[in-house]
């Protein structure tokens, strides 16, 4: 290898190595109780259509991904992440809005996350159909629900999803 390639090689390293030892730093975020959920999903809606969800870790594992893929639509990505010592999410829906949610804080062996509207972007009006609340039931390693609400000109529409792991 030429001199000057190995000394730029060198540089880069030498440069870069602060930043990958800061990331093994960071600090375990609010996260932690959905990180459970990294991998692929199957599972159902009330109707019985199947729907498959996959979550992974991004960003240093700062972010958790989920992208649901339902039977008759585009699939929607959802990113959860810490603002402070809350957990966020931001929901990039197939409606062409993004609503953001706060969950509420969660305690020590709770089994449900809810979070709740903050606001959304490409959102008109607040009566324009937009998701509003979600909530996340635990019930062990390998199956968890999620409630989506739906609000429809001022009324909540709920809709229930059962996920089981794909192993």
């Amino acid at each position: 290898m030429p001199r000057g390639i190995h000394r730029t090689l060198c540089s880069l390293v030498f440069l870069l190595t602060p930043l990958v030892t800061q990331a093994a730093d960071i600090p375990d975020t609010s996260l932690t109780p959905l990180k459970f959920l990294v991998g692929e999903w199957k599972g159902a809606d009330t109707d019985g259509k199947a729907h498959k969800i996959a979550f992974t870790l991004s960003s240093g594992g700062t972010t958790l991904t989920e992208i649901l893929t339902p039977p008759d639509s585009p699939p929607m990505t959802t990113m959860y992440y810490s603002d402070g010592d809350q957990l966020m999410l931001t929901h990039y829906c197939s409606l062409d809005n993004q609503p953001r949610m706060r969950a509420a804080p969660i305690k020590d062996g709770e089994k449900t996350i809810t979070f709740s509207f903050v606001d959304a972007t490409n959102l008109k009006n607040p009566t324009d159909v937009h998701m509003h609340q979600l909530s996340i039931e635990v019930k062990d390693h390998d199956h968890f629900s999620q409630t989506w609400t739906l609000s429809k000109a001022g009324k909540d529409v709920p809709k229930v999803f059962a996920f089981e792991r794909v192993k």
